[in-house]
């Protein structure tokens, strides 16, 4: 018994030392995700959408000029992300919702057209999504963090956003929307 006590004792120092490491550790990881989403934001509420082109899913070429007169949902996602993956089924209920009257533009940030397609036919989703002619596009809008999300009215300018804090609701997306449609902006 006096040998396990000394044992004991000996290593708690090793203990205190690992539970301190543990503090430290998260102390820093918190201290990254407590950046403001604004931060890492270059397109933010009132500004122009910046110029793009996309092709969607079925091949059809899409231009942010083509746009005009018409609310949209521009959505940035990549699907290993966990955000996304909680947020991509609020888009797909957005879309059955408003299916003809809203386009919402899923954008994968950086993935190819491939890999986007078997995600989306293991999710069932029946939205399109659209991959950018440049390659650089969510770097127009943002420095980091997805999923970002753009509401966007007739004029082309974003009437709210959404990051990975807080993601896109649907509550909130449709109260957005049924604003601006109730307004004729579409």
């Amino acid at each position: 018994m006096n040998i396990l006590f000394r044992f004991k004792e000996k290593n708690k120092g090793i203990g205190h030392l690992v539970l301190c490491s543990l503090v430290l550790l998260l102390v820093s990881c918190m201290h990254d995700d407590v950046e403001p989403a604004d931060s890492t934001m270059l397109v933010k509420v009132g500004n122009q959408v910046p110029s793009f082109i996309l092709t969607s899913s079925e091949g059809k070429e899409l231009t942010s000029s083509s746009l005009s007169g018409h609310v949209y949902i521009l959505n940035f996602f990549d699907t290993g992300c966990r955000d996304c993956q909680k947020e991509l089924p609020v888009m797909q209920q957005v879309y059955d919702e408003y299916e003809g009257n809203v386009l919402i533009l899923n954008v994968p940030r950086s993935q190819t057209k491939e890999e986007v397609s078997v995600y989306w036919k293991e999710a069932a989703f029946t939205m399109p999504f659209y991959i950018p002619q440049d390659k650089k596009l969510y770097y127009k809008f943002a420095t980091k963090t997805i999923p970002r999300t753009y509401i966007v009215n007739a004029e082309g300018k974003v009437v709210a956003t959404y990051s990975d804090a807080p993601i896109a609701d649907l509550t909130s997306v449709l109260h957005h929307l049924q604003q601006l449609l109730a307004k004729g902006s579409n």
